[in-house]
């Protein structure tokens, strides 16, 4: 789906209060105002990729503001990926400061205050919803208003992938395929930001442990019966070993399980990879499905099945 919007039909003396009213209610709630005195001339395009929208907006110079009342009232689930498609601009988010190039990739967390000034350019914006992103890199937030894929290859490919999604219509007669390229996209998101969050260069042997189970988890979440002796055995130590490294990073193992569970069971009915509610939940190993819609109300505030009503 395409939705396009431009000030040029609107009177000039109307035509920042229209584009401040349109980019609210499609991109994010936040102050904004027009730092050149000519007239204002803008346009904004949004296209839906399965979980993803992507915003391309041209405009002159002009600043947006986001602040606790914004972040309170508005929505503040998702992050943006910014790509400079022309221009300039400045985001300032977390304590840091970023000037953004031609080129660039900048992410925000809408739910923290930023201020971002655009000189007059083209900039594209992907809306990520944040359990998403989380399910497959959870530390996204650290990355917040830093030049993202920067001399990375995967950085490069991911921007030529935003760039092509948002100049072609995916939707129409190609069936799930803008489903498919958004999270696409959203895997090769979250390994430029893996890559670009690197590795500790020492880590000691709890974490090392840790960091093996939960990669070890991620790939058997099928298994219904996982428990703390298997996860344990499969790194070959001890259940209190295992548990106690866990605890040392303030969780347990069989806590980062059902969290993992239920991310990818959201993640699958939120994206359209399952069919029905009961297709997410036996997938990643909950073979008792009123449990599984009790933990998933609890942690997503909703049922499974009012999420896939959503998504559908």
């Amino acid at each position: 789906m395409e939705s396009t919007y431009s000030t040029a039909s609107i009177e000039p003396s109307q035509r920042f209060a229209y584009w401040q009213e349109v980019v609210c209610r499609h991109c994010i709630p936040a102050a904004s105002v027009p730092l050149s005195g000519n007239q204002f001339d803008g346009s904004l395009r949004v296209r839906t990729l399965g979980t993803l929208i992507i915003s391309e907006l041209i405009a002159p110079q002009h600043r947006w503001q986001r602040d606790g009342a914004h972040i309170r009232t508005g929505p503040n689930d998702s992050f943006w990926v910014g790509l400079m498609m022309k221009g300039e601009g400045r985001l300032a988010q977390s304590g840091r400061t970023v000037v953004q190039r031609e080129g660039d990739m900048v992410l925000y967390d809408a739910a923290r205050p930023f201020e971002f000034e655009l000189a007059a350019g083209t900039i594209c914006i992907v809306e990520v919803p944040r359990k998403v992103l989380d399910f497959r890199f959870p530390l996204a937030d650290t990355l917040t208003a830093t030049c993202i894929g920067a001399d990375m290859p995967i950085g490069h490919l991911l921007a030529q992938m935003i760039r092509e999604s948002a100049a072609r219509d995916l939707s129409g007669n190609q069936g799930s395929s803008g489903s498919l390229v958004g999270s696409a996209i959203v895997d090769m998101l979250a390994a430029t930001l893996e890559i670009q969050a690197g590795r500790p260069a020492h880590v000691s042997a709890h974490e090392a442990l840790v960091e093996r189970t939960k990669a070890y988890i991620d790939r058997h979440l099928d298994v219904a019966s996982l428990d703390v002796e298997q996860l344990a055995a499969a790194q070959s130590v001890s259940s209190r070993t295992l548990t106690r490294a866990f605890a040392q990073q303030g969780s347990t193992p069989m806590s980062w399980l059902w969290r993992r569970r239920l991310e990818a069971s959201y993640c699958a009915l939120k994206e359209g990879h399952a069919r029905n509610v009961t297709e997410a939940a036996l997938r990643f190993g909950f073979s008792d499905l009123s449990h599984f819609s009790r933990a998933f109300r609890k942690v997503y505030g909703m049922s499974p099945l009012t999420l896939k009503k959503l998504r559908s």
